[in-house]
């Protein structure tokens, strides 16, 4: 058996083991293996080796399926696994076995169906138009990823996906139901090696910002034959985010392979929609298309794309808001079969750099579709198609450094010219430093345009604007090198190599009479190798300079020109007449105007203008006028080299703007100057040639402008301005050598630096000025005036502006054109700063873009400056300002500022705290203090006393004009009628500090006690009162009193009830005519009041706020039958109002109380005779406690009426309720009349037999020791020494006795002892003789025998010999004659007292006055 030490150790230990359980948790789920072949997975589960599923399977979140590396799963047909917890899938980070490989994969089969035409669970799944019909049993197949997976308990490696068909999701971007054999929900796992075969649909399917990573792996587009339900390798919709898109490295896909067609059903390898993507280092081996980026953003870079088809399509631009977020296709390697490698539409914006791009056997190597593109570093070529840039709609698009090589068609197409092209919008290509070859191979043709087949161009430009510079272009065989139809061109410092025309411009015309447009054309610096006509030109103005000029072969011209339709004039309305492509689609549009474009957007609609200057090898002779309907329709200009260097104070101006109109204001040229303030070398022309005349001198052209008189005299211009034409103008004087010259105007200005405009008359040379800009000060203002006041840190602010202002502008043009610049700087110099190079700087607050003024903002418009004077005194301080522009300063303004560094103070000194004011207002004194001014004037900067006032259901700031010295009253009446406790705030203000709230200034705190309590009024009757009998009349009157202790008295509402009728109101009546001493009076007929019958009249008053109490009196109507009756009547003149009666109480006593009696007929009186009179109490139906009057009082036939207290102890016995109140008495005469008496109450004063103390202690012969006190009247009371009564005196009316004991009676210290009848003895304090030296006194011997004689008698007493009988008072039913036998007074001697003698009447010893000592 245990012992019990050994109990206690097991017990103990068993203690310590449950703690350490319970420390150490719940243990560790127990995950299964294999177990759930069908239903939700709910805890933590392991699958490997072989597993066989039967149904659906779901992960439940929070739940884990780990599957271990070389496991296989057999799914049943239209069945799929559900992950919404987590999946680990061949990773042993987050627990399977080992790491999944290619020798050791996850396999995930699922079965074919049994019955192969079985309808599936997909059949009429969804709702509305979204529902799908699929019948395949197969449809459902697949993983579902949801984004509840938790990534640190997730991953996934090398599973393959053998034979699914896919699970269709609902796509809420597309609102369609899309399907895939992985599902990403979500979800943003990594996945490694996934590979898939035999997919119906699609491989992977994500959505819902799902960012997964995909590493390796292997992707295939579906292969459904039945349902046409096949989908793409890959499929996205709203994946990814900027900071963290969905991404594939090191992957392979396979597209479809069912060809190119719109109707062939191909498919991409991927297609991404709203999705940030990045695809790295990854192949599509083969399909048809590669990667279909849709409303998406990302990178493909490092890639290898075979497919027969297109390679990358980029459709539409992703945007977030206003940001706008871009593709980049990088370092790839992509050949197509049949179609374009890179496709750009839709508004997309992509950046395309060091690709190489080949193949298109029916498609071009980047094709641009109403998009942005910037293509860089490309190796494109050969094309087997179309074009190496193939660029249609409204395009921007910049080319730099590719090589475009063995194309098919034209190496560069800016803008369509088929047949099916559509109408020309605006665009733009930017193509500088490529290499652009083309073998002359390519065979284009175009009857609208070039009248049938042609030799491809190496460049052809179809209404677009195209800017051509440093570029080296080879063509061989017969091709062009720069075909253009109605465009815009800035070609220079090009190489071109090339066989057949250099440039061929023309105009573009539909054939219809719609407007024609002209090609635009600036060549500048290019280096013509090869070619027999330089420049074709029709239609079309063209600006050449600084070239050399091929000589062609024989026969040929190297410039040819042409107006090949009738002349245009305004007599036809101009008809065939042209004008320049537009660069902008409307007036808000884009401008795609080509880049640093040096000529002026406009033409002479009506000749074929052909400008050079400086050009080798050319002359007038070799400028071939080819046809034209008139002399005017071609015209040749001879130009000169013009350059200009723009300077303001000295300094060189880079980018200003450099216009150029000819005499008429006609625009020419807009140039940008160079980084030396120089603007291009740019052409005008100094003399115009018209083809009129022949050798023989008539007017005969002949197809050359180089004739006599074929000059600026005769070519129908006013070039100088002056209104003349011609030989009108004076200048035109052959005989003396002159002729017209041009007249130029320019403009000069940039924005920031200012404005030159001038002219110059143009001579056969070149021409160089200096152009001196004129900048124009800005100017500055502040909004704080002098004097305006700052709390320690100056905030101060304003506005600036550069040049002129208006205010608002209809657009940002004329408000950049009216300030011709922007304010760099705001500075502020300080009064402790001496030097402005120590000036402080304005902050901008205009919240204007940097450096831009628009319509309605421009840089500083607003700006502040912050400048902390803490530790300065207060005071007056100056400020200077001005702004900078840049250029100059703006003209100095100052202000004068007033700083306040220090808040106010206050003092009160009335009213004191705690103080309480119940008068309606309370005054407010003190005084305040403020620096600013000192010493001279203190306090000048002090603005308000500020109070603020918090109370029940208050809270008021209000404020007091502040001074030095300051009072104010603050009128409390009407706030609630209440008692209360108000807290007062106050403090001093300045212009700075405390301004309406505390701030940091130290107030001063009251609390007050406000009395706005209300005085209830009050109101009395004075007329009738209570009890009284009412006699009616016709004019009765109620009076009475009523007064209003805080106010007046605004009204007094009389109401009269019937009390016998349960109080029916007879009469309702209200006085507002109220004396002022407050007499109100009320008069009325009353003979409504029945007689002998109760009624209550009731008076209340009204002050405005509240009314009394209701005051009742009771009356009784005096309205008898017979009028000739005399109502009794009622002398109260000598009337008690007040009787005092006397109680004892604790007594044995049967008569405890004095009686009150009244002779009632020594008051009431009745001329008809007082015999018959009827006298009682009256009760007061109103009130109940006179009820017992009537019982406790007798009235007896002699008209007496006595009341004795001890009768009301039978209703009560607490004795404080023997008082009687306002008793009335009733005389009633035989015919009912009344009269009652003035009320009289009878106060019963409850007393106690009392003895107080004596007025002396001791007392000789001779003299009297008084003791005082307190009895019932009537009562006798006697004091006795030692036992012997000595003395003895009745109770006075007031209850009041006093009652001496003589000297001689003293005979030793001794308590005289006090009785009455009914009470208790009570011991007097002690007394005694003198004190007196020698033998025994005869007081002393006198004592002794009486102690002698008490002794005998109390033994005789007690023996039964002697008895005793307490004598009672009298009672006041003794008869009358032992009252009277009683006054005879006798006094008896006793040798035992000699000197005193027994009064039997009075019970007291008294002198003996006979006696002889």
């Amino acid at each position: 058996m245990m012992s019990e030490r050994a109990r206690s150790h097991f017990l103990v230990m068993l203690m310590l083991m449950s703690t350490t359980v319970a420390l150490i948790g719940p243990a560790t789920p127990v995950s299964a293996t294999n177990e759930t072949t069908g239903g939700t997975i709910t805890g933590t589960e392991t699958w490997s080796g072989s597993h066989q599923i039967t149904d659906d399977i779901s992960v439940a979140a929070g739940a884990k399926l780990i599957i271990d590396p070389g496991t296989t799963i057999t799914f049943p047909n239209g069945t799929m696994l559900d992950v919404r917890g987590n999946l680990c899938a061949g990773v042993s980070a987050c627990g399977a076995s080992g790491n999944a490989g290619a020798n050791n994969p996850i396999t995930l089969t699922w079965t074919e169906p049994a019955v192969s035409n079985a309808t599936g669970e997909c059949y009429g799944l969804g709702s509305g138009n979204s529902k799908i019909w699929i019948r395949d049993s197969s449809c459902g197949e697949g993983v579902i990823l949801r984004d509840s997976m938790d990534l640190s308990q997730s991953g996934m490696r090398n599973i393959e996906f053998n034979g699914a068909w896919g699970i269709p999701f609902f796509v809420q971007l597309e609102s369609e139901y899309r399907y895939g054999a992985l599902v990403i929900d979500g979800a943003s796992p990594t996945l490694r090696g996934m590979k898939f075969n035999d997919i119906n649909t699609t491989s992977v399917l994500a959505t819902n910002l799902a960012q997964p990573t995909f590493i390796g792996g292997e992707y295939v587009a579906g292969n459904d034959g039945r349902s046409g339900v096949t989908g793409q390798a890959v499929q996205v919709y709203g994946g990814g985010t900027p900071i963290s898109p969905m991404i594939f490295e090191g992957a392979s896909f396979q597209s479809t392979d069912k060809g190119c067609g719109n109707r062939d059903g191909g498919r991409s390898a991927i297609w991404a929609s709203q999705t940030f993507i990045r695809i790295d280092d990854s192949e599509v081996t083969s399909g048809d298309f590669g990667f279909s980026i849709r409303n998406s953003a990302g990178k493909i870079t490092n890639s290898s794309l075979t497919v027969n088809c297109n390679g990358i399509d980029v459709n539409s631009l992703k945007a977030v808001g206003e940001t706008e977020y871009n593709v980049e296709i990088a370092y790839n390697t992509i050949s197509t079969a049949e179609k374009t490698p890179i496709t750009v539409y839709a508004g997309a914006d992509v950046d395309i750099h060091d690709n190489v791009l080949q193949g298109a056997g029916d498609g071009s190597g980047i094709a641009v579709y109403s998009a942005k593109a910037a293509i860089h570093n490309n190796a494109i070529g050969p094309i087997g198609g179309w074009n190496g840039l193939w660029l249609l709609g409204s395009y921007d698009v910049i080319a730099e450094n590719n090589t475009i090589f063995d194309t098919a068609k034209e190496p560069v197409l800016a803008g369509e010219y088929g047949s099916q092209a559509p109408n020309p919008t605006p665009a733009r290509l930017y193509l500088a430093n490529n290499s652009i070859s083309t073998a002359g191979a390519g065979a284009c043709s175009s009857n609208t345009w070039w009248g049938g087949p042609f030799t491809c161009p190496a460049i052809m430009a179809h209404r677009a604007g195209v800017t051509i510079v440093d570029n080296v272009i080879d063509a061989g065989g017969n091709a062009d090198g720069i075909r253009s139809t109605g465009s815009l061109l800035d070609v220079r410092r090009n190489t071109f190599n090339v066989q057949g025309t250099g440039a061929i411009i023309q105009h573009y015309e539909r054939g219809d009479t719609s407007q024609q447009y002209g090609s635009l054309a600036f060549f500048s610096n290019n280096i013509w190798n090869g070619v027999e006509v330089t420049y074709n030109v029709s239609k079309s103005s063209v600006t050449v300079q600084s070239e050399y000029i091929p000589s062609p072969p024989p026969d040929q011209f190297p410039v040819i020109l042409s107006w090949d339709d009738q002349e245009a004039w305004h007599q036809n309305q101009w008809q065939n007449g042209v004008i320049a492509h537009e660069v902008k689609a409307c007036a808000s549009c884009d401008d795609y105007t080509p880049h640093n474009f040096p000529l002026a957007l406009n033409m002479d609609n009506n000749s074929t203008i052909f400008t050079f200057s400086n050009l080798s090898n050319l002359d007038l002779s070799k400028i071939k006028i080819n046809t034209q309907p008139t002399h005017y329709a071609v015209q040749v200009q001879r130009a000169e080299l013009v350059r200009f260097q723009t300077l303001v104070n000295g300094q060189r101006v880079e980018n200003a703007n450099v216009l150029i109109e000819d005499a008429h204001g006609n625009d020419l040229y807009s140039l940008e100057t160079d980084a030396d303030g120089y603007t291009p070398w740019f052409s005008l022309a100094s003399n115009f040639h018209l083809d009129f005349r022949g050798l023989a001198g008539g007017d005969n052209p002949d197809g050359f402008a180089d004739d006599e008189y074929e000059d600026s005299c005769s070519d129908g211009e006013d070039n100088d301005g002056d209104l003349l034409l011609d030989t009108e103008d004076p200048d035109c004087d052959y005989s003396a050598g002159t002729r017209e010259l041009s007249l130029y105007r320019y403009t000069a200005y940039l924005f920031g630096y200012g404005l030159d405009t001038g002219e110059f008359t143009l001579t056969e040379t070149t021409y160089q000025d200096t152009l001196f800009l004129e900048n124009a000060a800005p100017s500055v203002s502040v909004i704080q005036g002098d004097g305006h006041s700052f709390r320690r840190v100056l905030n101060l602010t304003g506005s600036a502006f550069d040049g002129t202002w208006a205010g608002i502008y209809e657009n940002d043009e004329l408000a950049q054109w009216d300030q011709k610049g922007y304010v760099h700087t705001v500075e502020i110099k300080d009064p402790f700063t001496s030097d402005w190079s120590g000036a402080g700087h304005a902050t901008d607050a205009s919240g204007a873009a940097p450096e831009y003024v628009s319509r309605n903002n421009h840089p500083f418009s607003n700006w502040y400056y912050n400048f902390d004077m803490s530790g300065r005194q207060e005071g007056d301080y100056t400020f200077e300002f001005r702004s900078f522009d840049g250029l100059e300063y703006s003209p100095i303004i100052t202000r004068t500022i007033k700083v306040n560094t220090e808040a106010p103070s206050v003092s009160v000194t009335s009213p004191s705290s705690y103080s309480t004011h119940s008068d309606g207002t309370v005054t407010f004194e003190g005084s305040a203090h403020d620096p600013y001014g000192c010493p001279f004037d203190c306090g000048s900067d002090i603005d308000q006393i500020y109070i603020q006032i918090e109370g029940p259901n208050y809270n008021v700031v209000t404020s007091t004009e502040g001074s030095n010295e300051w009072s104010w009253t603050w009128d409390f009446s009407g706030l609630s009628r209440e008692l209360a406790t108000y807290t007062f705030t106050i403090w001093a203000s300045d212009s700075d500090f405390c301004n309406g709230e505390l701030d940091e200034c130290e107030p001063v705190v009251l609390d007050l006690e406000i009395d706005n309590q209300n005085a209830r009024p009050f109101v009395s009757l004075t007329t009738p009162q209570s009890g009284q009998i009412y006699e009616v009349s016709e004019e009765s009157i109620i009076s009475g009193v009523a007064r209003d202790n805080d106010g007046a008295i605004t009204r007094v509402d009389v109401e009269i009830l019937d009390v016998a009728n349960g109080y029916i109101n007879i009469f309702t009546g209200t006085v507002t005519e109220i004396a002022q001493n407050g007499y109100w009076e009320l008069e009325w007929n009353s003979n409504v009041m029945m007689h002998n019958m109760q009624y209550l009249i009731k008076a209340r008053s009204y002050d405005g706020f509240e009314f009394s109490d209701w005051l009742e009196v009771q009356v009784v109507a005096d309205n008898p039958p017979n009028a000739d009756n005399h109502r009794p009547t009622f002398d109260g003149s000598s009337w008690a109002s007040e009787v005092s009666l006397y109680c004892e109480v604790d007594t044995t006593s049967q008569n405890p109380c004095t009686k009150a009696e009244i002779q009632l007929l020594d008051y009431f009186d009745d001329v008809d005779g007082v015999n018959n009179l009827i006298l009682s109490v009256y009760d007061d139906s109103a009130r109940s406690s006179d009820d017992e009057f009537g019982l406790v009082i007798n009235i007896g036939v002699d008209g007496v009426a006595i009341y004795d207290p001890k009768s009301m102890g039978f209703y009560n016995e607490d004795m404080e309720t023997w008082s009687l109140s306002n008793v009335i008495f009733v005389a009633t005469d035989p015919h009912g009349s009344k009269e009652i008496s003035t009320p009289v109450s009878f106060n019963v004063i409850p007393i106690e037999f009392y003895v107080g103390e004596p007025d002396q202690t001791t007392a000789g012969k001779g003299e009297v020791i008084t003791f005082t006190g307190i009895g019932l009247p009537g009562k006798t009371v006697r004091v006795t020494l030692g036992g012997t009564q000595i003395n003895s005196t009745v109770v006075l009316e007031d209850s009041t006795w006093e009652l001496g004991i003589p000297g001689s009676m003293i005979s030793r210290t001794i308590n005289p002892v006090f009785t009455i009848s009914g009470s208790d003895p009570i011991e007097g304090a002690a007394i005694s003789p003198p004190n007196e030296e020698g033998g025994m006194g005869a007081m002393t011997v006198i004592l002794i025998v009486v102690v002698l004689l008490a002794g005998i008698g109390a033994a005789l007493f007690f023996s039964g010999v002697v008895s005793f009988e307490e004598d009672d008072e009298i009672s006041d039913g003794e008869d009358s004659d032992e009252n009277a036998s009683a006054s005879s007074v006798e006094l008896v001697r006793s040798d035992e007292h000699p000197g005193w003698l027994w009064d039997s009447q009075k019970e007291e010893w008294v002198p003996d006055p006979d006696h002889i000592a």
